[in-house]
């Protein structure tokens, strides 16, 4: 996931992966360093759940929570612009991030789409271009949030983050309402989530970070 972006950031800006690997690479260290708490709850408990059954195969349990939290790292290059663009210290930005994420649901969106069984290439396509419009949304919700606070805390916790989020949302409860009504109504139709669902909550989010 993460060559794949690497690799179109390189084609537009017309930079070296090289490059863009050093820019990035930070990003990704810290993120080592603040997981699993920075992740919203259905990331660490899907992370659990990824190396229990790893372990349950065989994998020493030490490689399979390393490998389980690997997926965190394709948020690296998009903390890292987020975190520059606000004038925020990484970690506070981070936080803020995977709270959004938590909070309206691209946590689930992108685990569903990560894990759904994909009939061809370009729905494999279809499904790379729908996961970054994913990131790409709440890294705007994530400015908004913390554009609305002005500027970031004092200490860098989940709880202040989640606290920041919530905030916002209660500024603008009716849009934040109307996706989350969306999101749950496409869950409790059961059938898992399809290509076609994913589309329709996503245009959801699309329109909230738009707004």
């Amino acid at each position: 996931g993460q060559t794949y972006w690497l690799a179109r950031r390189a084609a537009r800006s017309g930079s070296g992966v090289h490059g863009l690997v050093h820019v990035y690479r930070p990003a990704a260290d810290a993120l080592k360093r603040l997981a699993p708490g920075v992740l919203s709850p259905f990331e660490q408990k899907a992370a659990v759940k990824r190396a229990a059954a790893w372990i349950k195969v065989g994998a020493p349990k030490d490689v399979a929570h390393s490998v389980a939290l690997m997926r965190l790292l394709l948020n690296a290059p998009a903390l890292t612009d987020l975190a520059k663009a606000q004038d925020w210290p990484f970690a506070d930005a981070a936080y803020v991030y995977h709270r959004v994420g938590g909070v309206f649901g691209f946590d689930r969106l992108r685990d569903a789409a990560a894990t759904r069984q994909v009939g061809d290439a370009y729905e494999r396509l279809a499904l790379g271009r729908l996961t970054e419009d994913l990131l790409a949304e709440q890294a705007l919700l994530a400015a908004a949030v913390m554009a609305f606070a002005g500027k970031p805390d004092a200490e860098a916790t989940p709880d202040r983050a989640g606290a920041r989020v919530t905030a916002w949302a209660s500024e603008h409860i009716d849009r934040v309402r109307a996706v989350r009504r969306t999101i749950e109504d496409i869950e409790k139709a059961g059938g898992g989530w399809t290509f076609a669902k994913l589309t329709i909550a996503n245009a959801a989010l699309r329109e909230l970070a738009a707004g």
